[in-house]
């Protein structure tokens, strides 16, 4: 470096420049020091450098034994170090070699799951568009109207009866809020009809209704709520008609209707309701295209009979009290189909509710759970007694045989009762109607347990326990889901826990779907959560309770 070359970086450094544009100088970085680049050594370089090193060893100590006149003292020394040197780069060729072997099984691991889940992803997705795609032309081809409304009032799916009723496009329907779609006016008229649904009440009614610059219409219109596993209304189905068409009504014709303009009418429109209610043909035209099944009401009675159903379940955990060991699992409920395939219960249970076989599900899971439990508790002595949560359905709690069937099943299987807890809704506890007291007593004579489910949805009220002992309250989801963002849920859950320790009932708080809910719950001082933050749902065959 020259003088004048020095004397620029020397003044670049005392005033703090940026760089110092001479071509012969080392660049200067923004705070004034000099940035050296280090030469990159190639890779190559560095994966052969020990060989290169044990051949110049080698190299040396066979020029020492030269000059050292053969001397066998040297020789054997030298010899010695020569050896070490060589098993020392045959190790960690070993060791080198080793590890690529295993990183390229993991490679080739990692690449075959890859490949198995694309393959998978592509089956499920041109599954899901041919389900799509044959649910559209079947609710196209319907002359009634048919929209479906989620949990949120927003439309996620309409046919073209329905659009052109509108007289909007699809993009202005789908995905819009119900009472953007119909108007503030027409909502208003509606509202209070939707919140049924909502509420997971079947509703029907009449009423001569005008949307935008339509002609008024006399409609026939009724509200399915959709279910989910848990129970948990995810929306409803929104079925309208004109009033004077009886194609789709929901009860069925008279015989000398149908005797007299059948073949007509078969002719003119080929959904045309006959023998069957409209709610029926709907039910198994959805079936048929959902599920492939051409009669649902045969094909359940044969999955019952033939034991095609499977066992799913999701962990109840302790979150308040850290010592408490013990776990419970709510059961669900899976139907088997072709090539292992599992449908769920929003495909099923529809029609086991259209047929009148619910009793029959729930007998059917209350069997298997015993079964499955008395199996394993036989196997290994140290099994521990969970707590199985089952959900009933109202045809249940009204069955007069229900109860003496479960304490049979208990006894067959030499199961403990209190492993049982099945769940009453709030809805069914507040109706006041006596057979659901005396269900709920029967069940804790025979020493099962009962929990309430859905609690604190509307107005919370302990007066129903009063006459409806419970050893469970299960808090309402969507107070959980809120519990972090909305203080009127965290005063309603915090006022559930005082209250149940009070009289003695445990709480349980369903939907806890992160860890921030699990810990504000455990400040609150609710018992046990369940939800995917405490586990998803699996096969009951994967628990091991020891």
């Amino acid at each position: 470096m020259n003088g004048g070359t020095y004397e620029k970086v020397t003044a670049a450094l005392a005033c703090n420049e940026a760089t110092v544009s001479t071509p012969d100088i080392l660049p200067v970085a923004a705070n004034g020091r000099l940035i050296i680049k280090r030469p990159a050594i190639p890779l190559w370089l560095t994966a052969v450098s020990p060989a290169l090193a044990t051949v110049a060893l080698g190299g040396v100590l066979l020029s020492t034994i030269y000059f050292t006149l053969l001397d066998w003292q040297w020789v054997a020394f030298l010899g010695g170090v020569l050896f070490a040197a060589l098993l020392a780069l045959a190790s960690r060729a070993s060791q080198a070699e080793w590890a690529i072997s295993r990183r390229v099984a993991e490679l080739t691991r990692v690449r075959d799951e890859l490949s198995r889940e694309t393959a998978a992803k592509m089956q499920a997705e041109a599954a899901a568009w041919l389900s799509i795609n044959q649910l559209r032309l079947l609710s196209d081809a319907m002359t009634a109207m048919v929209a479906y409304i989620d949990a949120g009032q927003r439309i996620r799916f309409h046919n073209r009866m329905f659009r052109e009723w509108l007289g909007l496009r699809s993009a202005l329907v789908d995905g819009q809020l119900l009472c953007d779609v119909l108007g503030l006016g027409v909502y208003a008229e509606i509202e209070d009809k939707v919140a049924r649904a909502l509420a997971g009440e079947q509703v029907h009614y009449e009423r001569t209704q005008t949307v935008g610059k339509t002609l008024p219409r006399d409609l026939k219109i009724t509200y399915l709520p959709h279910f989910d596993a848990n129970r948990k209304v995810m929306g409803f189905l929104a079925l309208l008609e004109d009033a004077a068409v009886p194609t789709f009504s929901l009860e069925p014709l008279d015989d000398d209707a149908v005797r007299a303009g059948t073949e007509h009418r078969l002719a003119q429109n080929p959904l045309v309701v006959t023998d069957e209610g409209g709610q029926t043909l709907y039910l198994r035209s959805m079936t048929e295209q959902l599920t492939g099944w051409s009669d649902p009401q045969q094909r359940l009675r044969h999955a019952l009979d033939s034991n095609e159903f499977r066992l799913y379940c999701q962990d109840i955990a302790a979150v308040f009290d850290d010592s408490v060991q013990q776990w419970g699992y709510e059961i669900l409920i899976r139907l088997k189909e072709e090539e292992e395939n599992l449908t769920p219960p929003g495909a099923f249970i529809p029609v086991a509710e259209q047929f009148n076989m619910t009793t029959d599900l729930d007998c059917w899971v209350v069997r298997n759970v015993l079964s499955w439990h008395g199996d394993h508790r036989r196997k290994s002595p140290a099994w521990t007694n969970s707590i199985y949560f089952i959900n009933l359905f109202t045809s249940s709690i009204h069955d007069a045989n229900f109860v003496e069937y479960v304490r049979k099943q208990l006894a067959d299987n030499q199961v403990p009762p209190h492993v049982l807890c099945f769940e009453v809704s709030e809805q069914e506890a507040v109706s006041g109607h006596p057979a659901v007291a005396k269900f709920v007593g029967d069940l804790r004579r025979i020493g099962c347990r009962v929990s309430l489910g859905g609690f604190g949805g509307g107005k919370v009220s302990f007066d129903t326990l009063k006459h409806l002992p419970v050893d469970f309250l299960k808090i309402d989801g969507d107070l959980v889901r809120n519990v972090i963002e909305d203080p009127v849920s965290q005063a309603k859950i915090r006022a559930i826990a005082r209250v149940s320790k009070v009289i003695g009932m445990k709480t349980i708080a369903q939907f806890a779907e992160s860890d921030h809910v699990v810990n504000m719950l455990a400040q609150l001082q609710i018992d046990y959560a369940q939800g995917f933050a405490i586990g998803k749902p699996r096969s009951i065959d994967q628990v091991v309770v020891l």
